[in-house]
């Protein structure tokens, strides 16, 4: 229902930025029951808010049985025009029973702050760091996260080109004794657009909380669509 209406809620502001990726990965090298279907969806909302999402699903290309894996709904509003801060609302939901929990914290666009701008223009590259300071609805409330998120393209090389990736760490968490204190979830993905809005991508995958599986490389197709 959410993808379904952020056009409209976009649109009917005069705000039509939105864009929902759809991510297929028939290849996994390490691990076959990690996500290989995502939805990823992005919207400008009115009065400074944004709005962010992914749903991961598995089972969708290698036979076992389909169902949902992962899903964050994130719901950004900018403090003021002239800074690079956002408050942050996050929902986390996470199969099983028990497992979702809310966050809030803040979020910083370090590549539109004023000093560090015109660096980050000039190598293309976005970088945010959110820092979920409050975690509700968990057995783990104490428990707080650094999110990491960046994307680069290349147009001295090709237009085609772009790397982006994500590093999230948990910090205060009751973890087993097996896992690492603070552990690590990250993806870095290389993409390459093949015709129109398809793309070839690759993404390598570091999961702490998957014990004795950490690792894993992805690869499929990507469709990219937006309505501006």
């Amino acid at each position: 229902m959410i993808f379904l209406l952020l056009p409209a809620l976009s649109g009917a502001q005069g705000h039509p930025r939105v864009s929902i990726d759809t991510n297929l990965y028939p290849y996994q090298s390490q691990v076959d029951s990690d996500t290989d279907l995502t939805f990823i969806s992005n919207a400008r909302l009115p009065g400074r808010f944004s709005y962010f999402s992914y749903v991961n699903f598995r089972g969708a290309t290698t036979g076992d049985a389909f169902d949902f894996s992962r899903s964050e709904q994130n719901l950004r509003w900018a403090i003021s025009p002239e800074l690079p801060l956002d408050l942050s609302l996050q929902g986390v939901l996470v199969d099983g029973s028990g497992n979702d929990f809310t966050q809030l914290g803040i979020a910083w666009q370090v590549h539109n702050t004023p000093g560090f701008d015109g660096f980050f223009k000039r190598i293309n590259l976005i970088y945010q760091i959110t820092f979920q300071l409050k975690r509700f609805g968990s057995a783990d409330d104490k428990a707080w996260q650094i999110e990491q998120y960046f994307k680069v393209k290349f147009p001295g090389i090709s237009d085609r080109i772009y790397v982006s990736g994500f590093i999230d760490q948990t910090f205060d968490l009751d973890v087993a004794g097996e896992l690492p204190s603070n552990p690590v979830v990250m993806e870095v993905q290389a993409g390459f657009r093949l015709w129109k809005n398809f793309y070839g991508i690759a993404e390598y995958r570091v999961n702490d909380f998957r014990l004795g599986n950490e690792y894993n490389l992805a690869a499929g197709i990507e469709y990219k669509h937006a309505w501006r």
